[in-house]
C-alpha cells in the first residue's frame, strides 16, 4: 500500500472512531433523557392521583346525586299527576253538585217568570177589553 492509501485509510478509520464516539454519546443522551422522561411521568402520577382518586369521586357522587334527582322528579311528576285527576275529579263532583241544580232552578225560574208573564198579559188583556167597552159607551 502506498502512503497515499494508508492517510486515506486512517482518515476513514478516524471517521468512523469519531462517528462511533459520537453515536455512544447520542445513545447516553437518549438513555439520560429516557430516565429524566420516566421520572417525570412517575412524578406527574404521584402527583396526579390524588386528583385522579378525587375526580373519581366526584364522578361517582354526581352519578348519585343525578339518579336520586331523577327518582324525585319522577315523585313530583306523579304526585302532579295524581294531584290533577283528583282536581278533575272534584271539578267533576263540584259541577254535578252545584251547576247543574243552579241550571235546573234557572230553568225553573224561566219557566216562573214565562207563566207571570202570560198572567200578566192575560190579565193586561181584561182591562184592555172593558177599557174598551167603556170607551164605546155613550151614556
Amino acid at each position: 500500500m502506498s502512503d497515499g492509501q494508508t492517510v486515506w485509510l486512517a482518515i476513514i478509520a478516524i471517521a468512523v472512531a469519531v462517528m462511533a464516539a459520537m453515536q455512544i454519546a447520542m445513545a447516553l443522551m437518549a438513555l439520560k433523557a429516557a430516565r429524566e422522561l420516566t421520572a417525570t411521568v412517575a412524578e406527574l402520577r404521584r402527583d396526579l392521583k390524588p386528583v385522579i382518586d378525587k375526580t373519581s369521586r366526584l364522578v361517582d357522587e354526581a352519578t348519585r346525586v343525578t339518579s336520586l334527582a331523577a327518582l324525585q322528579v319522577e315523585r313530583v311528576d306523579r304526585l302532579l299527576a295524581n294531584t290533577v285527576e283528583r282536581i278533575d275529579e272534584t271539578l267533576s263532583i263540584v259541577q254535578s253538585a252545584v251547576i247543574r241544580p243552579v241550571q235546573q232552578g234557572a230553568a225553573l225560574m224561566a219557566g216562573l217568570r214565562a207563566a207571570l208573564s202570560a198572567l200578566r198579559s192575560w190579565q193586561d188583556k181584561g182591562r184592555h177589553s172593558r177599557d174598551d167597552d167603556e170607551a164605546l159607551f155613550v151614556g
